[in-house]
């Protein structure tokens, strides 16, 4: 049997932090990269997210803080 591959989702995270600062910081939130995949430390990064989503109207900064979202969700996925 060969393992399963892993998904580039934690790097993919990472990278769209730093990609995407400026719309974080219009939004209010400040995130650090994920250096750990608890599920407390996925979850503080979800909260941060979801509140930068409700300080964001443009349609294009929702769709980049949503990416963001969904890597987290499939790491979460993942550690199960």
């Amino acid at each position: 049997m060969f393992p399963v591959p892993r998904s580039d989702a934690i790097q993919n995270f990472n990278d769209g932090i730093s990609a995407y600062q400026n719309v974080l910081h219009s939004a209010g939130v400040h995130l650090n990269p994920l250096t750990n995949t608890t599920q407390q430390e996925i979850d503080e990064r979800m909260n941060q997210i979801e509140r930068a989503k409700e300080n964001t109207t443009h349609p294009e900064r929702m769709q980049k803080l949503n990416r963001l979202r969904n890597y987290l969700l499939e790491i979460s996925y993942q550690n199960q």
